[in-house]
């Protein structure tokens, strides 16, 4: 399912359906960084606007012995120039905002500004060049209500680039879940439902959707942060400094930068802020529907489906209007990850072991995965921040709560995060002036941190679950699907419009 991630940023942790990690927000994949766009990780040209990535445009047919998977780990796209008119006004705004980072929640929560001119908000981007990564993206019923109460833009660029189950006796499952090995391979365990089902976007078609919205003249690139001044309590803006020797001032500051963010570590310190490992490793890949169908079968390859079995799990989704179905084979019993990297090259055959002995249709997806580009990538999150403001700054997404993507709420909960900011930003009964910026983050702080360490916690829970590892339940077939049944009501069923107003009214009472 989707992770952390959202992106979070081109900074983010990229996990399995969310994921791929991008260090600093100038490194991509395999490490090479793509200063002024001149490079990517297989060595290809990236000129500004030029798109590198080879799932943004449908896979071509395959001769045999070709390798039927995209290069997912090693497939950056550079976005042109965001396209949205400029914003320019003759009101002078009476609040100037500043967001770190060009991701999901950071450009949702811009295009939720963009018609309350007196929000003066200015997107500060480390790339030289806006980079995504192309692999799938899941959002639940939470994530798509937020994405249409955020504003027009957001909603739209969702609507365009969704698929959901292909199938009409599928449209509200969100995730078909089956026995994957031993005597019982192949058998359902469980058909987890909600209103909306599983609803899935190709990551880089869906964030280039909501870049070109974004006006021009808000958006800077090359801005690595690498220092705040914020005096609080001082009648001056917060002073950010950039790395290039530029400065910029805000009167509020929200970190979107992702999973190795400076923001993270202006608020709680440098080792406080590391990332933490999972203890998960997924092998990735993007397949043409064609293959999957004659390897899986229909119902398997055009819906969303997990395998489970001991120590394991397989996950599927169709993705890009039905074109392709996004893979993903997990082990989340790992100690360590001892790579400087976050992801790396791998062997089909270790792979291959891994899954020995699991029925046809899960083998069938792990050999879907057979090709030259296979990778494995280390899942992070990040340990429980004691907090997510300080002063005239806060964070959000995963420089806030990078989570594992086993409950595909990376992208949601940044979704929700924006929601909540704009509602106290914009809504008449707030609106707050810039020195009531701290009573503002301290309201968003005690309404979404709760819920996202929540999301956090129980997200590695469920990576347990799916490959049976979950004291007193393991294999056990009936308790499984008992589990499965009740456990994403919580999150898929959060009242958005009571969360604002609790916000709303911790501020009130604040001031």
């Amino acid at each position: 399912m989707a992770s952390t991630t959202d992106m979070e940023s081109v900074q983010d942790v990229r996990s399995v359906l969310d994921a791929a990690p991008v260090t600093n927000g100038i490194s991509v994949t395999n490490g090479s960084s793509v200063p002024n766009g001149i490079s990517v990780p297989n060595g290809t040209s990236v000129p500004n606007g030029t798109s590198v990535l080879n799932g943004t445009c449908d896979i071509p047919s395959l001769p045999n012995g070709t390798s039927a998977i995209a290069s997912v780990p090693d497939d950056p796209v550079t976005y042109p120039v965001p396209e949205g008119p400029s914003t320019t006004s003759s009101t002078p705004a009476s609040l100037k905002l500043a967001i770190i980072g060009g991701g999901i929640g950071g450009i949702s929560l811009a295009l939720g500004l963009l018609e309350h001119p007196h929000i003066d908000f200015q997107i500060y981007e480390a790339a030289p060049v806006w980079v995504q990564i192309g692999a799938g993206l899941g959002l639940g019923p939470n994530a798509q209500a937020a994405l249409e109460m955020l504003g027009p833009e957001t909603e739209a660029a969702f609507r365009k680039n969704v698929t959901g189950n292909l199938w009409k006796s599928h449209q509200k499952t969100f995730l078909n879940f089956f026995a994957g090995h031993g005597p019982n391979a192949g058998q359902l365990i469980h058909t987890q439902k909600c209103s909306t089902g599983l609803q899935s976007c190709h990551r880089a078609h869906f964030v280039n959707d909501l870049v070109k919205s974004v006006p021009a003249d808000r958006v800077h690139m090359g801005k690595r942060l690498v220092s705040i001044e914020d005096k609080f309590g001082v009648d001056e803006p917060v002073s950010l400094h950039f790395a290039d020797g530029t400065t910029a001032t805000a009167d509020a500051v929200i970190g979107a930068d992702g999973i190795h963010s400076y923001v993270r570590e202006f608020l709680i310190g440098k080792e406080e802020a590391k990332p933490t490992f999972s203890g998960s490793i997924a092998y990735r890949g993007l397949v043409p529907m064609d293959l999957a169908i004659e390897k899986l079968g229909a119902e398997v390859a055009q819906n969303a489906t997990m395998f489970c079995g001991p120590g394991r799990a397989l996950l599927s989704s169709p993705i890009d209007h039905g074109k392709i179905v996004n893979i993903a084979a997990v082990n989340p019993e790992n100690t360590k990850w001892e790579h400087e990297k976050w992801s790396m090259p791998a062997e089909w055959e270790e792979l291959d072991r891994m899954f020995e002995g699991w029925g046809p249709q899960a083998r069938g997806l792990v050999e879907l995965l057979k090709g030259p580009e296979l990778a494995k990538w280390a899942i992070w999150d990040n340990a429980l921040a004691p907090t997510y403001t300080k002063g005239r700054v806060a964070l959000i997404g995963d420089a806030a709560h990078a989570t594992t993507p086993w409950q595909g709420q990376g992208a949601g909960q940044a979704l929700e995060d924006a929601l909540v900011l704009k509602h106290l930003l914009t809504d008449p009964s707030t609106s707050p002036n810039s020195r009531q910026i701290p009573n503002m983050f301290y309201a968003y702080d005690q309404i979404r941190r709760p819920r996202t360490q929540r999301v956090v916690k129980t997200s590695r829970e469920a990576g347990m679950l799916f490959a049976m590892r979950t004291a007193g339940i393991e294999g056990d077939l009936k308790k499984m699907s008992g589990e499965l049944g009740k456990r994403m009501h919580w999150v898929w069923h959060r009242d958005l419009k009571a969360q604002n107003r609790a916000a709303a009214e911790l501020f009130l009472e604040s001031l």
